[in-house]
């Protein structure tokens, strides 16, 4: 395996493979003599873009996204997020577009704070309380509700349901 090199000597050896090419030596032996890993193919791809660019063709041009959390912005997230174990994620991507001018999207703060251990922790607020089972289990009793076959008769303790009527008696007007 060859050794990883960083991007300014990495265009030095691009720029030899380049140069040796165009002197005439074979692709396959102009990048056997360099320590960058490269195919014949992209030797010849490396060739016609230096000759349509120019100098910004030995570039290397990132594909997909520019990886925006390192360093210092990591170190700040991790600190924060370890002292903060509520935060949210949206707050956080406030914080990081307010301290480094960084935009990060709420999913990519989740996989990275996934990563580091430091995932929100949900804080209670407050015990739930017991709700009753059923409504028809409250006490009714002394209580006056209108019946359901005639709206405007209140009766006392009416238990019918809906779909079967229940016989009134006298019909009493409620005053408006």
């Amino acid at each position: 395996m060859q050794p990883t090199v960083i991007p300014k000597p990495r265009q030095i050896a691009k720029r030899e493979i380049v140069q040796q090419v165009e002197q005439g030596v074979s692709a396959q032996q102009a990048r056997g003599h360099s320590t960058v890993p490269m195919h014949r193919t992209t030797v010849y791809r490396l060739l016609k873009r230096v000759q349509r660019e120019g100098e910004s063709g030995f570039t290397d041009g990132r594909h997909g996204h520019p990886v925006k959390l390192r360093g210092e912005v990591l170190l700040f997230l991790k600190e924060h997020c370890q002292s903060h174990a509520s935060v949210s994620s949206s707050a956080v991507q406030g914080l990081l577009h307010e301290h480094f001018g960084l935009f990060i999207s709420v999913s990519q703060l989740n996989r990275v704070r996934a990563a580091l251990g430091v995932s929100r922790q949900r804080v209670q607020l407050r015990k739930k309380s017991q709700k009753p089972a059923s409504r028809l289990s409250q006490d009714t009793t002394n209580r006056q509700v209108v019946c359901c076959c005639w709206p405007r008769l209140p009766r006392q303790d009416c238990s019918r349901s809906w779909s079967k009527p229940c016989q009134p008696q006298q019909p009493v007007l409620i005053p408006h």
